[in-house]
């Protein structure tokens, strides 16, 4: 694609971008990768000074797909996150289902926004988790999209790991005022709706 014309009136006259592309067409259509064939990678947050480490192996998804989608979501509702993978070459769509079992606590959390000042999905909304006897607090922000045409579950998902109980929940609701939800209780799934400040399980 280098071969492309400077200008739009040369575009019929460019021959050597006319053959680049013909040679891009016949590439993808006999199932050449985009990438190079590189493998799937995952890493994983230590916490650490050093915070990232690469577990692509042995989490099992280093696959040599062509990778272009994944969305985040607990699909069977065991408390930790699953994942979907698309993929340009086959097979074209992958389910990852975690089965660490590793005991740590969570809390999953739906937004509504009254449709009035903060749209209904609640995108753009950030909640900031406080956790009794930790100053660090675990903050999400729920988006309308993640990677390129993929968009995770509208549940929050939050570890906590183990023994920590939730002290409360903030949400900054965009355009809309900061609001606080109590009574949150370790591995459950609630529904936060604006203007109500009670977390309906």
């Amino acid at each position: 694609m280098s071969h492309s014309p400077a200008k739009l009136d040369l575009y019929k006259d460019a021959k050597g971008f006319h053959e680049a592309q013909r040679q891009l067409l016949k590439l993808i259509s006999s199932g050449m990768s985009w990438s190079g064939h590189e493998r799937n990678c995952v890493y994983l947050n230590t916490g650490s000074r050093r915070r990232f480490a690469n577990v692509s192996g042995v989490s099992g998804m280093d696959y040599a797909d062509d990778g272009r989608g994944i969305a985040l979501t607990d699909w069977d509702h065991d408390g930790d996150v699953d994942l979907w993978i698309t993929n340009r070459t086959g097979p074209q769509v992958r389910f990852m289902r975690n089965e660490s079992n590793n005991g740590n606590d969570f809390l999953m959390l739906r937004l509504q926004g009254n449709g009035r000042t903060t749209n209904r999905d609640a995108i753009g909304a950030r909640v900031t988790l406080k956790l009794r006897g930790d100053d660090r607090p675990l903050v999400a922000t729920l988006r309308a999209g993640e990677a390129f045409l993929s968009q995770n579950s509208k549940w929050l998902h939050f570890g906590l790991g183990k023994g920590k109980e939730v002290q409360s929940a903030t949400v900054q609701w965009p355009g809309g005022k900061a609001e606080q939800f109590f009574g949150l209780e370790n591995n459950k799934r609630y529904r936060l709706v604006q203007g109500t400040g009670r977390a309906k399980p």
